[in-house]
């Protein structure tokens, strides 16, 4: 989507200088021939401009050099030699030089231009400053002098001598909106938003119809966090132009934080009203939709996205989530499919199919999926916790290990990261490593749920440390209190103490929330067998089995009852 970028991008003179070009021969006031030795400088002068219409810089050099034995006291004849240095890059004799042809002539523009970009090319940028600053007190309304000095306080982070330079240029060009507007700017950058609201405020009041002084109003009230003015300043520049871009999205996005669903809908249907061609506001009603459960509107409205190549990715993954979410899973695989061939980077579409191929079961077209997705986005930290994970599904332990470590190299405060690997320790006996990984976790996340109910069930299946593994699931429940998997855990807390009726009580719980886990489908069965009701047991073991095929265990505990 295009934007409107307000900065103007200024190449100084100096980068493109080429003295060469300034060939025009000078008859110097202080050269006219009046004495013996004036004659002889004036020949020797007029030499050494004859030598640079030549580009014989060197020999020019000479001349003027003659010329300053018999006429010492000429600024035109510094200024000559200073040139020539210049042109020859000799940065440091050219600022000796031309500092003594401001002595005799401290006025003279072409002699400061000069400075500025010596010392400009010395580094030395204070100096380059200095003389700019002087140059521009005597020709206010030169352009690249400007440029020059707005480029230098921006590099520099001038901000105050940049807007006292912005200040200088709004009185000499009372009529020119482009200072008042980069005067705002500034102080938008300096953390001046008074000043600078003040300014378009009573800029915007002389002219209501500047769109860009508008934006950059609004822009100025989303950084003071007042959205309500924000989004009528919006307003303003939608009602002179209803299809400007930059506040169209401005006020998607904030209408979007509010979760203010019928406003956007509004806009962007009258958009759309307007022109049916329009791909933007195709995708964002439908992503409006979308959130707000219209499933049927949002496909409806997205479908004719995907004649557009340019935005027909983006269509692709509203389209692929909106059959996931319908659990149309063939659509919906072949939407996310569509989407990682013409987009391959985008990492949704790769971590929905390897979803969608584990809810099927279909664990070899899941674990190819993150094998091909990591060989486009190798440092993914999710999808290579989702093929560490995958391998550990899989009995592939020691190979789990390799990605899930690189994903938490790449980020070590990734929750889900944590433990999962965390989870492969605890099924390789390399508790110490689990537990570490664990109590540092908590240490900095002390109220993540996950990272409770996950160290809790470790600590229970191997019957350690109970009472504590106790009260850090009963903290997760408190915090979310209808997860299935951490009621699971509870329960079977309650199992290996003895309380059975107590751990019917939380997996009866958990089998309502994760009705498709085998292991919550055995514990059921195993405390169902504690309780000694058989006929309950095998139901839920044969329920877990069926789940799970190749559970060698739990079809020894079937076949023993």
């Amino acid at each position: 989507m295009k934007r409107y970028i307000y900065l103007i991008i200024f190449v100084p003179l100096f980068f493109i200088l080429d003295c060469s070009a300034s060939r025009k021969t000078i008859k110097p006031d202080n050269l006219v021939p009046r004495t013996e030795n004036d004659k002889k400088a004036y020949e020797h002068y007029f030499n050494g401009a004859l030598l640079d219409f030549e580009d014989d810089y060197e020999k020019a050099l000479i001349e003027y050099y003659q010329a300053l034995l018999y006429d010492s006291t000429s600024s035109q004849i510094y200024k000559a030699i200073a040139r020539n240095l210049m042109r020859l890059q000799k940065y440091e004799s050219a600022a000796q030089y031309l500092e003594k042809s401001m002595k005799y002539n401290p006025r003279d523009e072409e002699t400061l231009t000069y400075l500025g970009e010596t010392f400009y090319n010395l580094k030395d940028f204070d100096k380059s400053i200095f003389y700019y600053e002087k140059l521009l007190n005597i020709d206010p309304y030169n352009s690249s002098l400007q440029n020059n000095l707005i480029y230098l306080y921006t590099q520099l982070n001038l901000g105050d001598r940049l807007l006292n330079f912005y200040k200088k240029m709004m009185e000499a060009y009372p009529g020119d909106n482009e200072y008042t507007l980069q005067y705002a700017l500034t102080c938008l950058k300096q953390k001046k938003l008074d000043e600078a609201e003040n300014t378009l405020k009573k800029f915007v009041s002389t002219d209501s119809t500047n769109i860009e002084a508008l934006v950059i109003l609004g822009n100025l009230y989303e950084t003071k966090k007042d959205t309500v003015n924000a989004t009528k300043t919006y307003q303003q520049v939608l009602t002179v132009d209803p299809f400007q871009e930059d506040a169209l999205m401005r006020v998607y996005r904030i209408y979007r934080i509010q979760q203010d669903w019928q406003k956007i809908e509004k806009i962007y249907q009258t958009i759309l009203d307007q022109d049916t061609t329009n791909t933007q506001a195709r995708l964002i009603l439908g992503e409006t939709y979308f959130i707000q459960e219209k499933r049927e509107k949002a496909t409806k409205i997205l479908l004719p996205v995907l004649r557009n190549s340019e935005y027909r990715p983006a269509a692709y993954e509203l389209l692929g989530r909106i059959n996931f979410e319908e659990e149309n899973y063939i659509q919906a695989k072949e939407y996310f499919t569509k989407l990682t061939e013409e987009n391959p980077k985008n990492r949704y579409g790769w971590i929905f199919l390897v979803v969608i191929y584990n809810r099927e079961n279909n664990d070899q077209k899941s674990l190819q999926i993150l094998q091909q997705s990591l060989t486009i986005l190798p440092e993914d930290v999710d999808l290579l916790a989702m093929y560490g994970s995958k391998l550990s599904e899989l009995g592939r332990d020691e190979e789990a290990l390799k990605p899930l470590k690189r994903a938490l190299k790449l980020d070590p405060e990734n929750i889900s990261t944590i433990s999962s690997i965390a989870a492969v320790y605890d099924k390789v006996k390399m508790w110490q490593e689990s537990d570490s990984l664990y109590e540092r976790a908590l240490y900095k996340n002390p109220d993540n749920a996950l990272l409770l109910n996950n160290y809790s069930y470790s600590l229970t299946q191997r019957n350690i440390r109970i009472n504590e593994a106790l009260e850090m699931v009963t903290k997760a429940l408190e915090i979310e209190p209808d997860n299935g998997a951490y009621l699971d855990t509870k329960g079977w807390i309650y199992y290996k103490i003895g309380q059975y009726e107590n751990a019917l009580k939380y997996i009866l719980k958990a089998v309502e929330k994760r009705e498709d886990s085998a292991e919550v489908l055995e514990h059921l069965g195993d405390i169902y067998l504690k309780l000694n009701n058989l006929p309950e047991a095998k139901k839920y073991w044969e329920k877990a089995l069926d789940k799970d095929p190749l559970n060698t265990e739990l079809e020894k505990k079937i076949q023993s009852l």
